[in-house]
């Protein structure tokens, strides 16, 4: 690649370095004080980090540096430049180094770690396993694996006992990433303490406790809670093992799944095959694990913070309730693909939840040459992190930031004066490197939020704890204090 990158909004430039066009440096960022040595590593460290990047931001402004054991880091929150950044990958600019290690060490990197050539050949496999054709042959299982969970909770309910959303959530994520990518039924909701469940949430421990660490000392001593998550892993590589090696023999038994696979695993088994694929068995296992881990936690913790806003803000409650009953009539949840796109409140909800609870904060990016981000020089090798949630909580760009309002994303509801906000947010990024999972993951909240609107009132629970923001690599709630009621009057069965 030419050592220049090429953007004309970021102000990237196709010349040698020196004659690249800027007016500052990084040097000449405002940014916060930090101690010697350390610089701003300790800042950094712990499970709130995220909250410290938005709090700099209102302090330091859109684009600002920190100074880490003498490394240089750049910070970017203005939504146009960020865009700009994640378009240019992944030839501009590669995943963070420290990040990649981190995750190549607990053996789930997979196409999420990969780069160029590697990055390219991977996508497309995983993509194919991810399309949208994929995702509606499966939208009937998905309907049955929600169904399970309304059956499970609506006993706990007429039992007057208490339903655990954050546990269910995990689980019923679990059960349909599972099905749609390994083709495989484990109905983790119904089983407590399921050992895929727990290893996964044993591996985010660690992926979000190393990589927000001040000094990665498991690199030269191994901690007990180290040594169990080395286990872990091999218990997820040894289930997801034991899933391929069923696929393929149901793949030999049935030749057709060779040229019309069914589900994730089976469309990355048959390129696999493919001898001009070049893709390797190592490569096969660790995007089915990443498939899995990553198909988990996100969409669950999306759930759980809409929830967790929903009680909080009954208004917005009933005005979703409302668009739920107008789509599905007497039915208990959605069971006709068609009626996915009819949520457009649940959508501008979900949008919402993400400006205010943005499961994926941010993005730690390295730029592959020097260029020039927002009038500033970048050298090459500098480490950038993109803050995803953009401008979400900027007054001036959200006016009224901190209120729950679904409203602001949907043209015929917000006040005239406000812009459309669909731009100043990236949670699933930008660019080629979109996530992959995006379209997976808005129809699984799509299906279950309906589903809960539908047969359930929301109300916070006082007994519970508060849902304090937690960073294990992805943001999630330390708990979800909303309890649910039946409605009233009884939904019915079907239409």
């Amino acid at each position: 690649m030419n050592e220049t990158i090429a953007s004309d909004e970021l102000g990237l430039a196709a010349e040698a370095p020196a004659e690249l066009s800027y007016t500052r440096r990084i040097e000449d960022l405002p940014g916060p004080k930090g101690q010697p040595f350390v610089g701003n590593a300790l800042q950094l460290s712990g499970r709130q980090m995220h909250q410290k990047f938005t709090a700099w931001v209102r302090e330091f402004g859109p684009m600002f540096r920190l100074q880490v054991f003498g490394h240089t880091i750049v910070i970017v929150s203005d939504a146009a430049t960020a865009h700009g950044v994640m378009r240019e990958r992944p030839d501009g600019f590669r995943r963070n180094g420290g990040l990649k290690q981190v995750m190549n060490e607990l053996h789930i990197g997979g196409v999420f770690t990969a780069e160029g050539a590697a990055w390219r050949k991977q996508r497309k496999l995983v993509m194919s396993g991810l399309n949208a054709e994929v995702i509606r042959n499966f939208f009937p299982k998905m309907v049955t694996l929600t169904e399970r969970m309304l059956e499970r909770w609506k006993a706990a309910v007429a039992e007057g006992r208490a339903v655990d959303l954050r546990r269910d959530l995990k689980a019923m994520a679990l059960d349909t990433i599972v099905g749609i990518a390994m083709g495989h039924d484990i109905d983790a909701v119904n089983h407590d303490g399921d050992p895929l469940q727990r290893d996964i949430d044993n591996m985010f421990q660690r992926l979000g406790n190393r990589t927000t660490a001040a000094f990665p000392y498991w690199r030269y001593f191994k901690l007990p809670v180290d040594r169990a998550a080395e286990r872990s892993f091999a218990d997820i590589e040894g289930r997801v093992v034991e899933f391929i090696r069923h696929t393929r023999e149901r793949m030999e038994q049935q030749r057709e799944l060779q040229r019309k696979p069914a589900n994730m695993l089976e469309a990355m088994i048959a390129a696999s095959e493919d001898p001009e694929s070049e893709f390797t068995d190592e490569e096969l296992v660790a995007n089915a694990i990443l498939s899995v881990i990553g198909g988990e936690d996100t969409t669950a913790n999306s759930i759980a913070w809409m929830l967790c806003l929903l009680a909080q803000n009954p208004a917005a409650a009933t005005a979703l309730a409302a668009e739920v009953d107008q789509v599905l009539g007497t039915a208990p949840l959605p069971r006709e693909w068609e009626q996915m796109k009819a949520f457009s409140y649940l959508e501008a909800a979900h949008s919402e939840t993400q400006r205010l609870k943005a499961v994926a904060p941010y993005l730690g990016l390295t730029a592959n040459a020097d260029c020039v981000v927002a009038d500033t020089f970048i050298p090459k090798n500098t480490a950038i992190i993109v803050a995803t949630a953009g401008e979400g909580r900027d007054e001036a760009q959200f006016p009224g930031h901190e209120r729950f309002r679904p409203e602001r994303w949907i043209a015929e509801m917000r006040d005239p004066e406000e812009e459309d906000p669909s731009r100043k947010l990236f949670p699933f990024g930008g660019g080629a490197r979109l996530c992959p999972g995006r379209f997976l993951a808005l129809t699984e909240i799509k299906v279950v939020v309906a589903m809960i609107m539908r047969n359930f009132e929301l109300e916070p629970d006082p007994k519970a704890p508060p849902a304090k923001e937690l960073l294990n690599f992805f943001m999630a709630p330390s708990s979800v204090p909303v309890r649910l009621k039946l409605r009233v009057p009884p939904v019915g069965e079907g239409h």
